[in-house]
């Protein structure tokens, strides 16, 4: 009985272990069991692991973004973080995982899921590159048609194998030595035939060509009309149906439309094809590549084969492929599929919340306020459902459902609630929205300032109170608020924003202009308190302590506010908002999404550097320096007024209690930098006078704006009746008058030019138009001359283009608009002729001449390049670079090129703890890089620095990319170790360790590495 029982068992096992292969060769089949087997240990050996690691990423990175009320929120919070660096070791486990399951598992059914899970990986580490490619083989090699013909071929296989037939790997019959010599002897007597043939028939048509007889029609070989016939009993095969190799290529971009209805995979595995197509779409999203996202989409869409889950999740590929490209139109119809289609809540209140923003941009106010309803009835997590109802309480009254005045009753409510005490900040935005509606612009920016202070945690919203801000003053002609607020914003703003360089030009253009305004009306302001009798000085000065005093009080008291606060936040935590985490399915597919955010609270150090708007916790040292460089002061809109109107007297008991308290040291403490000398007061109206000439034409070129020109230009010319810039000045009136269409003024102004610069070139211009066209030509004249003198350098013609250099002055004058770039190309021709001192003797002479101008920065750069000496100043000099700074003409920019990045330590740090860290480091965020490192002591006996050389990156972009991940992830990189980091060339290295010194090498970077 023993006997019989232990026999079937003995087989059981032995079959089981006959299936426990790993790996097949190519072509080869695996039966029923081995089949099982390695399903089986796909699936939860490796995928499963990999796909908790990935729902587990996907669900962090959701909680990493912080959701942006104030703009259209995007499908996925995950697609919008700016450091999925901080992902990249969880990422790599689960790409590792699914590649050790594809190497030993091929035979599985799991291995097309394998692929996919990678690619998803790629594509939240923002590798779109290799997230596509990795897409691109999975569709191609597992698209049905592929997978039907290694069907067919199997079945080939496994028949001829019944009859003791040898086939190869596609099934047909394997022939033998013998067999194969006789098959390749006829192919050779065919081909020599078919060439007689066709040598005999060109023979024969050349005769009937020279003989002028029509030409008989050509004839064909057998091979040629083979190509031409198609065999109707075998499928149609594109050449791009072709088994893919081992390496990953470009796959299959025909859409692949099938007929029939989805099939059904209740028992079996269904293949991960058409997730593929679909992230394959996303991706091409993500590389603007918008045409091919289409294509994929359409494939999708016109199948009706696919499957109702990828449907749905088709309609949130195509919303996100509109919303990306601003097209908001044309995401509604797609945000509405979402709802018809989806069973997630949570997705559903932020489709609505969405679908409310459009309809909001699109001024739409009925439609917004039903789709916020909508969303606060799915109830989505609280900081959603808070903003919701905030949106309906901005939109309701717009639509004719209540009042202004009950909508701005329901924000105030809301801003006692204790609960919403973190999002007083959205609140007094939203009032600020409501006060501009009304047309109230002053209440408006007293609620954007209230909404700015009160922001403690959430940086998005204080940036676009900021925006607001600089956006109304620069509305008002207030510039210097508005570089005020525009500067705060530019601080905040993230690079990846759209309107980021916008900004940055705002912010640029502002710069000079606001510097000016600030020079003008700050020493108009100390001129005027220096004219005071000495008890008006007195007063003030005690003005200005009340206000001080005032100041430190108010700022205690927000500071104790801000701290009470915070710990409100950080004991209540989340707030009662739910963080739902997501999940894939079982190939991939996102089923739920996450709809929380960050709980911590964000400090930033940027902020304003004017100290009213500024940061509070900046306050105290940007006020200090502020009152350092203009006095203390009340701050007003027009500086400039007369004491009696700059100084009200509502408090003039208050303040004559004060000033009799103070003492005339105290008030010359108080009142220090004021002019009092002759002198003083003579540099602090010339520092007006240069201001106001330059605020005419900053205002003139920079802005346009032409009123503000002549304003600033006629104060000048009234203020200043000798000033030396009133030839240039009233030209710019002229022509800021001009543009005005005031002739009356313009008149007037070129009259003056006239009769006062009757020999001026813009005299010449005023009285004949034609003139211009005189200056053109010489001018044209002269950039001819000068081309001709390039090219005769660029050919190696240094003698000609030197004495053609030598003739300038002569034909054009000493002082022609070309002058400086004459004097820099006779510096370089005299390198080539006499040598290196002679070449930067000649850069420094256009540095010394020419200064302020394009030539003068390329002088400067050259000279660095070749490691001189430059003037600092006025009898300085430098370090020389190769001292000191060391030689930057020593390196090579070569930006695709091999790179490696040097991490240099203090030489007191420890060696082994340095590369544990760095090892540490690289497995946790580039653990699939194949980065290696060494260590060595760079300098001479005397002094040996340590450093780390990781290995190696493929050009510069890999190496950025690397570096900063190391700025955002610092915390994680050498904590508590001093070091510095460089991305360097190969080429570089090896130079650095020649020359026993980095030297020279920070300069390099900074001119060559970072923006």
């Amino acid at each position: 009985m023993k006997r019989i029982i232990t026999t079937p068992l003995l087989i059981a096992v032995l079959l089981i272990l006959s299936g426990c292969v790993t790996q097949k060769k190519k072509g080869e089949d695996v039966g029923a069991i081995k089949k099982f087997y390695q399903d089986t240990t796909s699936e939860f050996n490796y995928y499963f692991n990999a796909g908790v690691i990935m729902d587990e990423t996907f669900a962090a990175m959701n909680e990493q973004y912080t959701d942006n009320y104030n703009k259209v929120l995007p499908i996925w919070q995950y697609t919008e973080i700016d450091n999925p660096q901080a992902h990249y070791e969880q990422m790599d486990k689960a790409i590792e995982k699914v590649s050790i399951m594809i190497e030993l598992h091929r035979a599985s059914h799991w291995a097309d899921d394998g692929y996919l899970m990678m690619a998803q990986a790629q594509y939240l580490k923002k590798d779109y590159e290799s997230a596509e490619a990795t897409l691109l083989y999975m569709t191609d090699e597992f698209s049905p048609n592929s997978m039907r013909k290694k069907d067919v071929a199997s079945n080939k296989r496994k028949k001829n194998g019944k009859r003791g037939v040898m086939v190869d790997k596609n099934g047909k019959k394997k022939l033998t030595k013998k067999q194969r010599v006789k098959e390749a002897k006829k192919k050779k007597k065919v081909r020599e035939k078919e060439r007689k043939a066709k040598k005999k028939e060109i023979a024969k048509r050349k005769k009937a060509r020279k003989k002028g007889k029509k030409l008989p029609p050509k004839t064909t070989t057998k091979k040629e009309d083979d190509k031409k016939k198609e065999d109707p009993k075998l499928p149609k095969i594109d050449e791009d149906d072709i088994a893919a190799p081992k390496t990953i290529r470009l796959g299959n971009l025909t859409p692949e439309v099938q007929n029939g209805k989805p099939d059904a995979y209740f028992l079996k595995h269904r293949p991960a094809y058409q997730e593929g197509i679909l992230w394959l779409a996303r991706t091409y999203i993500e590389r603007d590549n918008y045409t091919m996202a289409e294509r994929m989409m359409n494939q999708l869409s016109e199948n009706p084969t696919t499957f109702e889950d990828i449907k749905e999740q088709l309609s949130e590929v195509k919303a996100h492929f509109y919303l990306n490209q601003k097209k908001y139109e044309q995401a509604l119809p797609m945000l509405s599929q979402i709802l018809e289609k989806s069973n997630d809540r949570q997705l559903k209140a932020r489709v609505s919340f969405i679908i409310g923003q459009i309809n909001q941009r699109l001024k739409n106010s009925a439609a917004a306020a039903v789709a916020y309803e909508q969303a606060i009835k799915f109830h989505p997590a609280y900081e959603m459902e808070f903003n919701a109802r905030l949106k309906l309480a901005t939109t309701s009254w717009k639509t004719g459902r209540g009042t202004s005045t009950e909508a701005k009753r329901n924000l105030k409510r809301m801003l006692k609630d204790l609960k919403n005490e973190e999002f007083k900040d959205a609140i007094y935005f939203a009032l600020a929205d409501i006060s501009l509606s009304e047309g109230n612009r002053t209440e408006a920016i007293a609620n954007l300032r209230q909404s700015a202070w009160n922001s403690i945690k959430n940086v998005n919203q204080k940036t676009e109170a900021y925006l607001m801000l600089g956006d109304l003053f620069y509305e008002d002609e207030d510039y210097v608020f508005a570089k005020t607020y525009y500067d705060s914003t530019f601080q905040l703003m993230a690079k990846t924003d759209d309107r980021w360089s916008t900004i940055n030009n705002l912010n640029n253009n502002l710069t000079d202009i606001a510097a000016n305004i600030i020079i003008v009306e700050t020493q108009d302001s100390l001129l005027r308190i220096s004219e005071l009798p000495d008890d008006e000085k007195a007063k003030v000065a005690a003005r200005i302590k009340q206000k001080r005093d005032e100041e430190a009080r108010a700022k205690i008291a927000w500071e104790t506010k801000q701290n009470e606060l915070r710990k409100k936040i950080a004991t209540k935590g989340s707030a009662g908002a739910s963080t739902s985490g997501i999940s894939l399915n079982r190939s991939g597919g996102q089923t739920a999404r996450g709809n929380g955010s960050s709980r911590g609270i964000v400090t930033t150090g940027g902020g304003s550097s004017f100290f009213a708007y500024g940061d509070p916790s900046d306050l105290k040292k940007s006020k200090r320096d502020f009152e350092r460089q203009w006095g203390a002061r009340d701050l007003s809109d027009n500086w400039r007024r007369s004491s009696a109107a700059t100084f009200g007297n509502d408090k003039e008991a208050a303040e004559e209690i004060v000033a009799e308290n103070l003492s005339e040291d105290d008030v010359a403490k108080i009142l220090a930098g004021l002019p009092n000398s002759p002198e003083e007061k003579a540099a602090a109206n010339k520092q007006i006078e240069d201001a106001l000439f330059a605020l005419g034409g900053l205002f003139r070129d920079r802005l346009q704006n032409y009123g503000k020109a002549t304003e600033r230009l006629e104060d000048l010319t009234k203020r200043y009746p000798e000033t030396e810039y009133q030839l240039d000045a009233y030209y710019m009136l002229y022509l800021s008058y001009k543009q005005l269409n005031n002739s009356a003024k313009m008149k007037l102004y070129g009259d003056k030019i006239i009769n006062e610069y009757p020999n001026s070139t813009y005299a010449q211009l005023i009285k004949d138009p034609s003139y211009i066209k005189q200056i053109l030509s010489n001018e044209r004249q002269l950039q001819v001359y000068y081309e001709e003198t390039y090219d005769a350098f660029t050919q190696k013609k240094y003698q000609i283009a030197n004495e053609r250099i030598l003739k300038v002055a002569e034909q054009f004058g000493a002082t022609n608009p070309l002058q400086p770039r004459f004097a820099l190309l006779s510096a370089m021709i005299s390198g080539n002729l006499k040598g290196r001192e002679s070449y930067i003797a000649g850069l420094k002479d256009v540095m010394a001449k020419y200064p302020e101008t394009p030539e003068q920065i390329r002088a400067r750069d050259m000279l660095r390049l070749l490691g001189a000496k430059q003037a600092s100043g006025p009898g300085q000099e430098r370090a020389n670079a190769k001292g000191e700074e060391g030689d930057v003409s020593l390196y090579t920019f070569e930006e695709n090129k091999l790179h490696y990045m040097l991490v240099i330590l203090d030489k007191d740090a420890s060696m082994n703890d340095a590369k544990i860290g760095v090892s540490d480091y690289n497995r946790k965020y580039h653990n699939l890089d194949k980065l290696r490192i060494s260590n060595i002591f760079l300098g001479g006996a005397d002094e040996k620095i340590p450093m780390i050389v990781i290995r190696r990156y493929k050009k510069m972009k890999d190496a950025m990319t690397y570096f900063e991940g190391i700025q955002k992830n610092s915390g994680d990189f050498l904590p508590g170790m001093k070091y510095t980091v460089y991305p360097v060339t190969q080429n570089n290295y090896r130079t650095i360790l020649k020359e026993k010194t980095l030297a020279g090498y920070d300069e390099f970077f900074n001119l060559y590495y970072t923006d």
